[in-house]
């Protein structure tokens, strides 16, 4: 019976020895896990909280944490946390992103919007549970001849302060309200103003916070809803003409690729599939296509041919630019100058004829006549033997006086 007991002791033994162990070396192979030091809110704190020097002991705290748990953007230095505004609520034992913090004025509009406040009443007000940093449908009823819309006519708006404040109160809702202001383009504003001028009446959703982008959103049309606002009688248009406000951006111009030429191109070039593949040549470019609508993106229909007049760098080649190659000229026989004739002995000038005799002077004869007037002198001259004919013109006066008549054996005509 001992000898029983002492082999049952030992077996136990065995066993704590053998546990013991075992948990030693469980406890050796356990991973040692690293943590770093993360700022965190010490509480939750509302959107809009003012984060004073004096007041971050109070609001922030450090908190270990395994490196692995650590956001990719956190603040990690209490500076940065100085004199900073909360633009998004933040919960107890939360890390701190830079993004949520601003500086500045007590509201904080976000990037590309405005502010635009609308008048409602605590029960409009979803009983003041609305506040600072909520998100909120803007609903409407109008009534429009035999009937009565309701419908949103924004959907998804941040709400920036009820009255003057950005932070919710301590009570976690406002007792009063009288005006919620909201995050808002020109657009949504505008709309706004349409919708009190068409006396709607309006109210506010409370959106569930967790319920980011519900189906309803993806059905919303601005432009549906202005449409919904107005009847036979009464049109309802939103415009946006105010001087230095943007104009809604020119429609994309329709373009084509087309080949473009990178270097001169000279004219007489032939077009070959080689010469258009070849990079230093012609590259492709996107062109107004009522800019390049004559430019061709097709050279197949023109290989073989010619450039007419040739290509400038960064010209476009055109039908017109292209035309059939000219035919290469033949061979030209080679031009013999004709060798000159040797003459032994070239032919003496012809002498030249003696110039002809001068006529010999004609014979004259004056005959003076006297009238009442004066003394004339007339000539006559022998134009052939024994013919006499008066020459024209008068000779002087004072000559000797010559016989009236001519010699009694000569004619005269």
């Amino acid at each position: 019976m001992k000898q029983k007991n002492l082999v049952l002791m030992a077996v136990a033994v065995g066993c704590g020895l053998t546990a013991a162990f075992l948990t030693s070396r469980m406890s050796a192979k356990t991973p040692v896990v690293e943590t770093v030091e993360l700022l965190v809110a010490a509480k939750d704190l509302p959107v809009g909280t003012m984060l004073t020097k004096d007041d971050l002991p109070k609001l922030v705290k450090k908190k270990q944490v395994s490196r692995d748990a650590v956001p990719a953007k956190a603040v990690e230095a209490v500076e940065e946390l100085a004199d900073k505004r909360l633009t998004r609520a933040v919960r107890a034992d939360e890390a701190f992103n830079p993004a949520d913090l601003t500086k500045g004025g007590a509201v904080s509009i976000p990037p590309g919007m405005s502010m635009a406040s609308l008048q409602v009443n605590v029960a409009q007000a979803v009983a003041g549970f609305v506040g600072p940093g909520s998100r909120v449908d803007v609903l409407a009823s109008i009534r429009l001849k035999n009937q009565v819309r309701a419908l949103p006519i924004l959907v998804n708006m941040l709400v920036l302060a009820v009255d003057n404040q950005v932070i919710i109160p301590k009570e976690g809702s406002f007792q009063s309200v009288n005006t919620v202001s909201f995050a808002v383009d020109r657009r949504q504003a505008l709309l706004i103003k349409l919708a009190l001028a068409r006396s709607c009446e309006i109210s506010l959703l409370l959106r569930n916070p967790e319920d980011k982008d519900p189906p309803e959103d993806a059905g919303y049309d601005i432009d549906a809803v202005i449409k919904l606002l107005q009847d036979d009688k009464t049109k309802a248009e939103v415009r946006d003409d105010g001087e230095g406000v943007a104009p809604p951006p020119a429609p994309k111009p329709e373009t084509v690729a087309v080949p473009v030429a990178v270097a001169d191109i000279p004219a007489g070039t032939v077009l070959t599939a080689d010469l258009f593949a070849d990079p230093k040549a012609f590259a492709p470019k996107e062109l107004p296509k009522d800019l390049a609508g004559d430019a061709l993106s097709e050279f197949g229909p023109y290989l073989g041919q010619t450039f007419k007049s040739g290509l400038g760098k960064g010209q476009w080649a055109t039908a017109g630019l292209i035309g059939p190659a000219e035919p290469k000229p033949g061979a030209k026989d080679a031009f013999t100058p004709p060798k000159e004739a040797v003459v032994k002995d070239p032919p003496k000038p012809a002498e030249t004829s003696k110039p002809a005799p001068k006529p010999a002077a004609r014979k004259t004869h004056e005959v003076a006549v006297h009238t009442s007037s004066g003394t004339r002198v007339l000539r006559y001259e022998e134009v052939s033997p024994g013919v006499w004919r008066q020459q024209a013109g008068t000779a002087p006066a004072a000559r000797a006086p010559q016989p009236e008549t001519p010699p009694a054996d000569r004619r005269v005509d």
